[in-house]
């Protein structure tokens, strides 16, 4: 039996030949580095460094805090703060639950070993009493686990409030116990 290739048969193997070439193409070229105008001005961007970091996720009956290991990915050193926090809004198994998830971190800075965090609560992240304060110790215990971090000032929408969410008092700043 003779077998015939139509058109529309030599048009899909050419196309699927350049795909694969394309790709294999792409995954072997190398773009040198940029440089910049002056002899030593490398501009070429700093790969990612992995970091393990300790997070705090709970049950969905808020009873407690549950730690987990995370690993991050930061191209600076001064970002691992802000990537700890983020961990926290993802929890690494479907039985536990983010406290964070309703929380934007604006901004995190390090003023030598003094932290100024500004959030943002979103309707969907305010919590009860319990959540609150599970909270507030998952923020303390991901940030203060790191050795140079000695205080921690929280901002809501950029004001020094009394509460976080009106149920616990908030301290300015909080000091490693």
């Amino acid at each position: 039996m003779k077998r015939r290739f139509g058109y529309k048969q030599i048009l899909l193997g050419v196309t699927l030949a350049l795909a694969v070439t394309g790709c294999a193409n792409a995954k072997t070229k190398s773009e040198p580095p940029v440089t910049g105008a002056g002899p030593g001005t490398n501009t070429e961007a700093p790969a990612a460094k992995q970091l393990k970091v300790k997070t705090y996720f709970t049950d969905d009956n808020l009873n407690s805090l549950i730690e987990r290991e995370a690993t991050v990915s930061i191209k600076e050193d001064a970002d691992k703060y802000e990537a700890a926090l983020n961990a926290l809004k993802v929890p690494p198994e479907g039985t536990l639950s983010s406290l964070s998830k309703g929380i934007t971190y604006r901004s995190v800075k390090n003023d030598k070993g003094n932290l100024t965090i500004d959030i943002a609560i979103a309707d969907t992240g305010r919590l009860g009493a319990p959540g609150e304060d599970l909270l507030l110790q998952s923020i303390k215990k991901a940030l203060f686990q790191f050795n140079e971090v000695q205080t921690i000032d929280i901002l809501v929408d950029g004001k020094k409030l009394d509460s976080l969410m009106g149920h616990m008092d908030l301290e300015h700043p909080m000091k490693r116990n």
